[in-house]
């Protein structure tokens, strides 16, 4: 039997455990307080505490992961104001990209989705709210490095009206294609116009 005491083995004050004083024994270690299931039960939760503070431990880890990945998203609840831009192509742009203003990251892009109308690729995006720039500011779709994520880039504009909260842009430019991109990277633009 498993958990069973050997005959034999002392078990209270000298007591042992044999064929004809067991009973005996065992009343013994009832009467001295000391219970065998008790002792038992204390074992299995020695036994099971290491996994469950382990377990407790890769949840709170969990947790505090998600909420970090969360204000990453978000901004870590930096106030931000609505705007968006119609594209030709917004080829290479997804949910959850940075929106940069000279390399900076100002925002993030929220939607992207066609405009059935107009055939143009609608993006909505996010900006800080510290932050109003030129309505006629020029966007793209790029990559500040060659193996970074492509961005919703603000090139500046030279109007005095700024942008506020609700505004459609639409000085919008194609997204540059793998070889200009390197052409740019290598060559500068290569003194042509922009």
């Amino acid at each position: 039997m498993k958990g069973a005491i050997p005959v034999g083995a002392p078990i209270l004050d000298g007591a042992t455990l044999d064929g004809e004083g067991g009973a005996h024994a065992y009343s013994a270690v009832r009467r001295a307080g000391v219970g065998l299931t008790r002792g038992r039960h204390l074992m299995a939760i020695r036994r099971k505490g290491g996994p469950l503070l382990f377990s407790t431990a890769v949840i709170a880890l969990t947790a505090g992961f998600a909420l970090y990945a969360h204000g990453l998203q978000t901004g870590f609840g930096a106030k931000r104001y609505p705007l968006s831009a119609r594209f030709i192509s917004a080829n290479g742009l997804a949910p959850g990209a940075d929106v940069m203003i000279s390399g900076v990251p100002v925002g993030r892009v929220d939607t992207i989705r066609l405009n059935p109308a107009s055939a143009m690729a609608e993006v909505a995006f996010e900006v800080d709210d510290r932050l109003h720039f030129p309505t006629d500011s020029t966007l793209s779709v790029g990559s500040a490095t060659m193996s970074g994520d492509n961005a919703l880039i603000i090139e500046p504009g030279a109007s005095s009206v700024l942008t506020k909260a609700g505004d459609v842009l639409g000085n919008t430019r194609e997204p540059m294609s793998l070889e200009q991109q390197v052409s740019n990277y290598i060559f500068g633009n290569g003194g042509l116009p922009d």
